[in-house]
């Protein structure tokens, strides 16, 4: 075991450090809430291979979630950071595996009481050639003051051991707090759940006037094929439903009832749960327990998913949402008269893969999961409803910025099928090994040494470069072309919306990407990336849509605000309207949807996100602030596009995120 010596380490004045022992400090952050960095002193390099584990025990009292971040930088400069989520107010052991640092893995398997785990940085770091460690935190809407103890590296997994403390009541709700709307008993939960059952029955819910039987609206009208298409007029690009009718797609994702928590690990943070076989065995599920099920079981017996469909339906049409996100459950969709997308499951991939998830796209074995893969969609090839299919969401190759492809399969041992098509490429453009070297300034025996990992030679050679770039892009091409083929294939009256990429790094994320009808991209901002988006969609000549965004308050009985955070829920509900507003002005943007229904568990889902960003809490009380504003933006939404009325130009006070 190695402990660290905590008087190595240096900080910015405006941090307070303290000193405890060898392996325990205190940290007191500025008042203006700003981000701590503590930056460790040269350890020798080999003592990142000695050791398997990095561990620490982590106590903060706080109103939110501490995100605290280990870095590991070499020597030239690359670096990996993990952020984990510590809740507050109960002692966490953080545990880092440090074979993560090669970089395969975006989001890491949780460990007892840890949020969630995830990677940033470069692609991989070699634990050879590390030469500085340090540990910061993200900015906070306030002071903070945290405690680190224990920090070392061991050889074998640390035990988890933990005091049973009861974090949330028998309602899910955080149960050291209150906030306006939070329910206080099961007695007013019930009360709450009959009344806007009822007020909901009351309330009509057939199409407006102003718009047709798909959702569309009916002041433009377009040639009708009975399916959804797209369609630019001129000067904007829609949606066309199918009667014909033009829309600007809002939609809500993950439609279910289901929100659940994680329960392993996090038992002793939690009141007893009920029996897996008892009246409220449908709460408990596969990743865990639900407390928004139990709550829905709580009231209304054994009847609770008919009730909650009933009402779910009635609040989307009321809220003015029309389309069912994706993620939501079919089982609503089948009884919804709602639009909806479907998300496709099991992207194809091969035995081994290039970096992360990227397959080894010159594998035949590529081509055969990509027919397999498209053959879901040929049973659904006939609904009216269903606007479109995402073949995937977040590829997390893509989360690496600049990340080159080919570098990294270069760099693994693995004799890919992708490694000889490039072989062969190299091949046909040089033609002799003398040529080869001649061009890239190196000194191969033969093309062949390529296989080697060893033997490439990763110099500053333009042409290499060049030529690592262009095969780059020829196996992202690959990638995307091959599997939309088959799907269009299968099904070819619906839409092909992409990917729902995190981010557009660069332009290479976009080579084959005409293959797609809408080029799909999650976008967490205050508003669109204009910009990004008319780029996107003059290279395709396609029209884009933001499949998530978000936003999170501070008032609410949660920890965690997202990746994007206002005060209060009245600013939540500006923060959408804006972002709506925005979104309906630009040509080229053809539908916002929102990420998600229900507010995440306290405790963490089962990858420890646990974000205060639902239309809903987990008694099933709507915010109403919030919904209220959502309203508004969908009323206004055509008028806006049009021209006809003016966006909203005021955007809410944005707070520090705490978003991992």
């Amino acid at each position: 075991m190695k402990v660290f010596m905590a008087n190595t380490f240096r900080c910015r004045p405006e941090v307070r450090l303290q000193v405890v022992s060898e392996d325990h400090f205190i940290v007191e952050t500025s008042s203006d809430g700003g981000g701590v960095h503590l930056d460790i002193s040269h350890y020798p390099q080999e003592i990142w291979v000695d050791y398997e584990f990095m561990t620490a025990d982590v106590y903060h009292e706080s109103h939110d979630v501490l995100v605290i971040i280990f870095t590991f930088q070499e020597e030239c400069g690359r670096s990996i950071s993990v952020h984990f989520g510590v809740l507050p107010n109960v002692q966490t052991r953080v545990c880092f595996p440090l074979k993560a640092l090669n970089g395969e893995k975006l989001f890491l398997d949780r460990f007892p009481g840890v949020l969630q785990t995830v990677l940033r940085g470069d692609s991989s770091v070699d634990r050879n050639r590390i030469d500085r460690f340090s540990i910061s935190t993200i900015p906070s809407v306030s002071a903070r003051r945290f405690e680190v103890s224990g920090l070392r590296l061991t050889r074998s997994k640390p035990d988890f051991l933990f005091e049973p403390q009861p974090y949330i009541d028998e309602l899910g709700q955080l149960s050291w707090k209150d906030w306006p709307g939070k329910t206080e008993s099961s007695d007013e939960l019930e009360r709450e759940l009959k009344a806007q059952f009822h007020l909901a029955r009351e309330r009509s819910d057939a199409c407006t006037s102003d718009t047709g039987l798909y959702g569309g609206w009916k002041e433009i009208r377009f040639p009708s094929t009975g399916y959804f298409r797209t369609e630019f007029d001129g000067m904007r690009w829609w949606f066309v439903d199918p009667d014909g009718y033009a829309l600007f797609s809002t939609g809500m994702d993950c439609v279910g009832p289901y929100s659940e928590m994680r329960v392993s690990g996090m038992e002793h943070l939690m009141p007893p749960l009920p029996d897996k076989d008892g009246p409220f065995r449908d709460a408990w599920t596969p990743h865990g327990y639900c407390l928004a099920v139990s709550n829905m079981i709580r009231v209304f017996g054994e009847n609770w998913r008919e009730v909650w469909t009933e009402l779910t339906e009635h609040r989307l049409k009321d809220w003015g949402i029309n389309t069912i996100g994706n993620w939501s459950q079919p089982d609503f969709i089948s009884r919804s008269e709602l639009p909806y997308v479907y998300p496709m499951e099991g992207f194809p991939s091969t035995k081994e893969t290039i970096f992360r998830d990227f397959p080894d796209v010159y594998d035949p074995e590529y081509e055969w999961n990509s027919a397999d893969f498209a053959k879901q969609l040929i049973s659904m090839k006939e609904d009216k409803r269903l606007v479109g299919y995402f073949m995937r969401n977040e590829p997390h190759w893509a989360f690496v910025d600049g990340l080159n492809l080919t570098e990294a399969m270069l760099r693994n041992p693995i004799p890919f099928a992708s490694k000889q098509r490039f072989i062969e490429w190299l091949k046909e453009k040089y033609e002799t090994v003398a040529g080869w070297n001649t061009a890239w300034e190196a000194s191969y025996q033969d093309f062949r040494d390529l296989l080697d990992n060893g033997k490439v030679e990763f110099n500053d050679n333009w042409v290499r470069q060049q030529d690592f770039a262009l095969f780059n892009r020829m196996m992202i091409r690959r990638y995307v072309e091959i599997p939309a083929r088959f799907c269009k294939e299968a099904d070819p009256h619906h839409l092909n919306m992409g990917m729902r990429y995190a981010w557009v790094a660069n332009d290479d994320i976009l080579e084959g990407c005409e293959a797609f009808d809408v080029f799909s991209i999650n976008c967490y901002q205050f508003q669109p990336d204009r910009e990004l988006i008319e780029r996107i969609s003059k290279r395709l000549e396609r029209p884009v849509m933001i499949g998530e965004f978000h936003f999170g308050a501070a008032d609410a009985g949660m920890l965690a605000y997202g990746i994007r955070a206002v005060t209060t829920q009245e600013d939540r509900g500006l923060a959408y309207l804006y972002y709506v507003e925005q979104a309906a002005v630009i040509p080229e943007l053809i539908g916002v949807h929102y990420f998600q229904l229900n507010d995440q568990p306290v405790l963490g889902r089962f990858d420890g996100e646990n974000y205060q960003i639902g239309a809903v809490d987990v008694c099933q009380r709507p915010y109403q602030a919030f919904v209220d504003q959502m309203k508004l933006a969908h009323r206004n939404m055509y008028e806006v596009r049009i021209g006809r009325k003016q966006p909203l130009d005021q955007v809410p006070m944005e707070i520090p995120k705490t978003g991992f």
